[in-house]
């Protein structure tokens, strides 16, 4: 009797310690989920609250994350924040770069997106028409790359590419072929990863619609891309593009010199709108003032348009045209028809 009286003690002191344990694992459980909802309420209630590019530097650690959060207006208890990153294992998995956040966002999206690395891209379009060097700026007045850095490169498509350079190029510079169009960029890309996205682009949009042209063209891939950043220069209207590559491909057929000013532009020491009579006697193959036929290469980076405009021009005799200072241009078919219109227009 006395052994069954001491087994049910020990039962009901077992049975109350399990009540007790699972109890505490209970409360426990409820409080982590209380922590749960309580740190997981965002700063702000307002769905239209700002929201801000948050830039996470390399080698951060989790805590000094979450204070660039606080710092940044994000989160509002980093003590809470932290307990968070805690609890969903994060510490290690919070990744760098740059994010758009807002004090609207739950502390666990904010914490998903970090875990997952998911950086905010840069929507950047790059103009037809620009040069190596404009897009260069472009790149670094969004803080994408660095200016001198990416001239260089683009400069020299070795630098990059090595042996295996992926357009039929005579010239080492990518001048031409960084394909104007626009890109989503993420903040710490490489200089070569930039560059290596807009020649990839050229070439994905040359080989479905310019390559099979070639075929019933007297002109290379880098001739067509060559004469269309002239018209690419020349034109502020659409459908003047035709109607000039017209006329510098009139030019060509009887071995007139082009006399494309943008050409000359490109060689001049310095940027300026107009050519000075000073800059026709600068001795450099772009100079299509003294040397006839087309200049080495491109002078800038042409869209589709110009480059099927090379290969389907319109039909003319004209052989010049001039500004009419409205972004159109008087077309004409004799020099002294040209001197006309230049007095008309008050040149």
């Amino acid at each position: 009797m006395p052994d069954t009286t001491q087994a049910t003690v020990k039962r009901t002191r077992f049975g109350t310690v399990r009540f007790l344990f699972l109890l505490a694992v209970f409360g426990i459980y409820i409080g982590l989920i209380g922590l749960l909802i309580i740190g997981n309420r965002p700063l702000s209630s307002d769905p239209d609250a700002l929201m801000k590019i948050v830039r996470v530097p390399q080698g951060m650690a989790a805590n000094q994350i979450v204070t660039l959060l606080h710092d940044e207006g994000i989160i509002e208890n980093p003590t809470l924040f932290r307990i968070v990153v805690k609890l969903e294992r994060a510490e290690k998995s919070l990744q760098a770069g740059s994010y758009l956040l807002g004090p609207q966002m739950k502390p666990l999206e904010i914490i998903e997106q970090l875990r997952s690395g998911r950086v905010q891209t840069e929507r950047v379009v790059i103009p037809e028409g620009f040069d190596i060097k404009q897009i260069a700026q472009v790149l670094a007045d969004r803080g994408l790359a660095d200016r001198d850095r990416f001239i260089e490169l683009a400069s020299d498509a070795s630098l990059i590419y090595g042996e295996t350079i992926p357009v039929d190029s005579p010239l080492a510079s990518l001048e031409g072929y960084l394909y104007p169009d626009t890109y989503y960029f993420n903040e710490g890309q490489s200089e070569e990863d930039l560059i290596g996205q807009m020649v990839d682009r050229f070439i994905a949009v040359a080989q479905a619609e310019i390559v099979p042209l070639l075929e019933d063209s007297e002109f290379s891939l880098h001739e067509v891309v060559t004469l269309a950043s002239i018209v690419e220069k020349e034109i502020m209207v659409d459908h003047e593009r035709p109607v000039v590559a017209s006329v510098y491909l009139n030019r060509l057929a009887i071995d007139m010199p082009l006399q494309a000013d943008p050409t000359v532009r490109y060689v001049t020491p310095e940027e300026r709108p107009q050519v000075l009579y000073r800059d026709l006697e600068i001795d450099s193959p772009y100079n299509t003032y003294r040397y006839r036929g087309l200049p080495p290469g491109p002078i800038a980076s042409p869209g589709l348009a110009s480059m099927l405009a090379v290969l389907n021009p319109a039909n003319t005799d004209y052989f010049f045209f001039v500004s009419r200072r409205d972004g159109t241009h008087e077309f004409t078919k004799t020099y002294s028809d040209h001197l006309r219109a230049r007095r008309t227009l008050g040149y």
